[in-house]
């Protein structure tokens, strides 16, 4: 048994190891753990939004629905204002992560403000029109 120990070429044996066992495991693991934190910054992303949205309903769409003010152009005006507010409430590695991972973020954050006005439109007892 002794001989064999002294024989064995531990760098040799290391190095497979290494190469068969802890590389890919620990590509899995970053893939795992890439995968949460994406998980953990889309609900941020989600809450952020709810957030916006009702704000923006109690601070600007209430005093404008049904006068001559609430145009096309001023229904737009007061999404864009909810996508500059929800990108200035994420931080920088969150923005550059969902923006990686969604093709076009532009096209999910409308949809995602979307989702959420459908959310404040059946939760609450006023009705909002989009």
């Amino acid at each position: 048994m002794n001989d064999i120990l002294q024989n064995i070429d531990w760098m040799t044996l290391f190095a497979a190891l290494w190469t068969a066992v802890f590389i890919p495991t620990g590509k899995q693991i970053y893939e795992w753990l890439k995968a949460k934190k994406l998980d953990r910054y889309a609900s941020i992303l989600y809450e952020e939004v709810t957030k916006v949205v009702k704000s923006l309903y109690e601070t600007s769409v209430k005093d404008l629905k049904g006068t001559e003010y609430w145009t096309e152009e001023t229904k737009k005006e007061v999404k864009e204002l909810a996508k500059i507010k929800v990108l200035q409430a994420l931080s920088t590695s969150a923005y550059q992560m969902l923006k990686e991972s969604n093709g076009d973020f532009e096209e999910y954050l409308d949809s995602l403000i979307g989702t959420a006005l459908y959310d404040v439109k059946h939760t609450s007892n006023t009705h909002i029109s989009t």
